[in-house]
């Protein structure tokens, strides 16, 4: 078993701190020598532990001194949860989730969905089906399927998926471009067929075309990754049993 690293076990403590609710937004962290004493670290230790806090946006450095944690952007009270996603998601379980999620949120906004927001969705089909060398086809993914799940009229859905997204973006997203290429699978069709069954109010087609998209994706993950993914997979199971 690979031993933790000072500025992770640094990294592990101050998470537990605040998902604990032991230290609130806007709360002063210990300083770095209570925290080295504490944890019996050095200070460059517990400078990189913060660090990595700070990267992802869960603490912020005061001029003059101080850690403090942040308040969670947009409303997202579920966002206190991002930190512990982020060195603990394996990618195929992230998109079986989305494999769930996305199918609820696709019949709830096909329910919900106002003419602007179908405009909307309208306009990042056709920037998908004319993508320029500039155009970042991940950006175009995620606005799409957020917007999905804007209108899916839930909030809490759309947290969740406010989550999955962000984690995605900061820790899987080379996974995500290998199995995303033009050359994986028809990315831009499979869209566009899920709009065209939301300007259609059909629900149900709108399902099964979400779920058929990220079944794709899901099927050319386990293809390029295959023997040595489930193998690594199958190694943290037996540690966790």
């Amino acid at each position: 078993m690979k031993r933790k690293s000072k500025s992770q076990k640094v990294y592990d403590y101050i998470e537990e701190l605040i998902i604990s609710g032991e230290y609130k937004p806007g709360e002063r962290l210990p300083s770095e020598a209570q925290l080295g004493e504490t944890l019996k670290v050095s200070r460059v230790s517990v400078r990189a532990g913060i660090e990595k806090l700070s990267a992802i946006g869960l603490v912020h450095k005061k001029k003059g001194g101080g850690t403090y944690v942040n308040k969670p952007k947009n409303d997202n009270y579920l966002s206190v949860f991002t930190p512990t996603l982020l060195h603990n998601t394996d990618y195929l379980e992230l998109m079986e989730i989305r494999r769930a999620l996305d199918s609820l949120s696709v019949q709830l906004c096909t329910q919900n969905i106002t003419e602007a927001g179908v405009r909307k969705l309208g306009k990042i089909i056709d920037r998908m089906e004319h993508l320029e060398e500039d155009d970042d086809f991940f950006e175009l993914d995620k606005k799409f399927h957020l917007l999905v799940s804007k209108y899916s009229k839930n909030r809490f859905l759309h947290n969740i998926h406010l989550i999955i997204w962000d984690v995605l973006q900061k820790t899987l997203r080379p996974k995500y471009t290998k199995v995303t290429e033009p050359s994986a699978y028809d990315r831009v069709g499979s869209h566009k067929r899920i709009y065209e069954a939301i300007v259609h109010k059909d629900e149900n087609l709108a399902r099964i075309y979400t779920v058929h998209h990220l079944e794709k994706v899901i099927d050319t993950f386990k293809c390029e990754y295959n023997e040595a993914y489930q193998e690594a997979r199958e190694k943290n199971q037996k540690k966790e049993t």
